[in-house]
């Protein structure tokens, strides 16, 4: 069913051209097609194993899964003007990534006092107490996870089932109108649903509902820009999303050139809808796998582990956070073929509760201080006409979140709310793979324990149809994981694009990590992907 918002943005923003376009609309649609082979992933996914009635756990960031699948993205736009050129338009619609996949089946089943404490069988025997009786009349604490066996294959767009996306957003990307008014039309005004990136892509990098104002100084005198903005940061439309969880960002840049800038930012976010949790579900995950490595099997510590990662896994998480951002970035050409660039930031904020969901409800942390930081710089040059050669260093630091009942203190990582970081393919993502990336809330590094990676690049495009890419980094944990190694591995990527046609862009990508001492297990990590690409004039 069509909410009412998205039926409005859609008829306002496909209303805009007969309101007096001066021309007509630009249109543009591209179908990406893709082939990705995937062999000894690190597992990240904790699974209920029926026999054992425990949770499967030998493949816990190890390098051993592997997986290959086709999938495509088509993608339609439209843009056009009107009132002499004040007025700006767009809409754009794309299908997010469309693959066949397998997902875990669900279990369910109920604590126990025995054993793993976990059963999907019966009986249950651990009931709600209140003095250590039973409450009279309580049903046994029961949960629901996903297990080893797997769902029949079906249709998904960006993980989630198509009619999922379909409902959720209509897979409207951005549909907005922009005003400009003033002198020179120095001041524009944009309000609808586009592509919001903040910090770089290092804060927020997806699309979003909401308003935004630009004041182009440089048209009517000094060459300074000013933004701000305040959105709703979801793909979703709004009004399906539950809570208030405003967005607001505001940035200042001086403008030497037509390609250059530098600047300050700072944002706000005010989170009540559990996304904050999200975060920090990976790294509550490991805390409790830790737990059962070392409680003895059958003891009551090793039962009560159970009783908390399946309450973990089972249930939505739950949380109230305040966060604040503030730094500098830009992007300079201080000699003739070379160019700098560099982001750096502070996140301050406060947790004030992470909570699994009203069953079988545990307080995980509590009045949790945010305190992180991020520091990317980058330097490239043109080496001739074909040949160009990259530096760049990335510093998100990280940390080790209180867990525990009561737990409280201080996180050291830094947070985005939905990140898009590109600086290696396999760790990161990106590469060919860009349009595919699944836009979504991650702690830094695994489980929140940071990156440091220094790296090199090089390009070599020896025709306007042809081009090379080679990128190289080590990469590092800035604070120790969870088998005491700080070394996530040395990743080589190398990609390749040849465009025989205006319409065609035929690539080829092969990324490759050797893991280093962060994971329990030193397999290499491989991804291959073939590309097809197919553009509209």
């Amino acid at each position: 069913m069509i909410t009412r918002s998205a039926a409005l943005a859609l008829a306002v923003t496909l209303a805009v051209p007969a309101a007096g376009a001066d021309d007509g609309p630009s249109v543009q649609a591209i179908l990406h097609a893709r082939f990705t082979q995937l062999e000894n992933v690190p597992g990240r996914d904790v699974l209920f194993d029926r026999a054992s009635q425990a949770f499967e756990l030998s493949r816990y960031l190890v390098p051993s899964e592997d997986d290959r699948y086709g999938s495509t993205f088509a993608s339609f736009s439209m843009a056009g003007g009107g009132l002499g050129g004040d007025l700006a338009w767009r809409l754009a619609l794309d299908t997010g990534e469309l693959r066949r996949r397998a997902f875990p089946r669900l279990t369910s089943g109920c604590w126990t006092e025995s054993g793993t404490g976990l059963t999907d069988s019966g009986p249950c025997d651990l009931y709600p107490r209140r003095g250590g009786v039973p409450v009279p009349g309580a049903r046994p604490v029961g949960f629901t996870v996903e297990d080893t066996r797997l769902e029949p294959a079906h249709l998904t767009a960006n993980g989630r089932s198509l009619a999922s996306e379909i409902h959720a957003t209509l897979l409207v990307r951005e549909a907005y109108a922009a005003l400009s008014f003033g002198r020179a039309g120095f001041a524009t005004v944009r309000a609808g649903r586009k592509r919001v990136s903040v910090a770089d892509g290092f804060v927020y990098d997806d699309y979003a509902t909401g308003a935004e104002v630009a004041l182009d100084l440089g048209a009517i005198g000094p060459p300074i820009s000013v933004t701000a903005s305040l959105f709703q940061p979801t793909r979703d439309w709004p009004r399906g999303v539950a809570g208030i969880s405003p967005f607001a960002a505001v940035r200042a840049d001086w403008l030497p050139s037509l390609f250059e800038h530098a600047g300050l930012f700072a944002a706000a976010h005010r989170d009540r809808t559990g996304s904050v949790a999200e975060l920090f579900r990976g790294a509550l995950v490991e805390r409790h796998v830790a737990f059962l490595d070392e409680a003895p099997s059958g003891s009551e510590a090793y039962r009560d582990a159970n009783h908390r990662l399946a309450a973990l896994l089972g249930q939505k998480l739950e949380s109230d956070a305040t966060m604040l951002w503030a730094g500098t970035s830009g992007r300079l050409s201080p000699w003739r073929g070379q160019r700098v660039g560099w982001t750096a930031a502070l996140v301050r904020g406060r947790i004030d509760h992470v909570t699994t969901g009203t069953l079988a409800a545990l307080t995980l942390a509590e009045d949790v201080r945010l305190d992180g930081r991020l520091l990317s710089a980058t330097w490239n040059a043109d080496l001739g006409e074909d040949f160009g050669l990259g530096a760049s260093f990335l510093y998100l630091s990280g940390g080790t979140f209180p867990a525990g009942p009561n737990a409280t203190g201080t996180y050291g990582g830094f947070l985005g709310i939905a990140p898009f970081v590109t600086a290696t393919n396999l760790f990161f993502g990106g590469g060919l793979s860009e349009s595919f990336a699944a836009r979504q809330s991650t702690a830094p590094g695994v489980n929140g324990r940071g990156v440091a990676a220094p790296g090199l690049s090089l390009s070599f495009d020896p025709t306007e149809q042809l081009g090379l890419d080679l990128k190289a980094a080590y990469l590092t944990a800035p604070v120790r994981g969870p088998f005491g190694g700080r070394v996530y591995g040395t990743e080589l990527d190398a990609g390749l694009s040849w465009s025989p046609r205006d319409w065609l862009v035929i690539g080829a990508e092969l990324d490759v990590l050797w893991p280093g001492d962060f994971y329990a297990g030193g397999r290499t990590v491989y991804k291959t992907i073939l590309a097809f690409d197919v553009v509209t004039p």
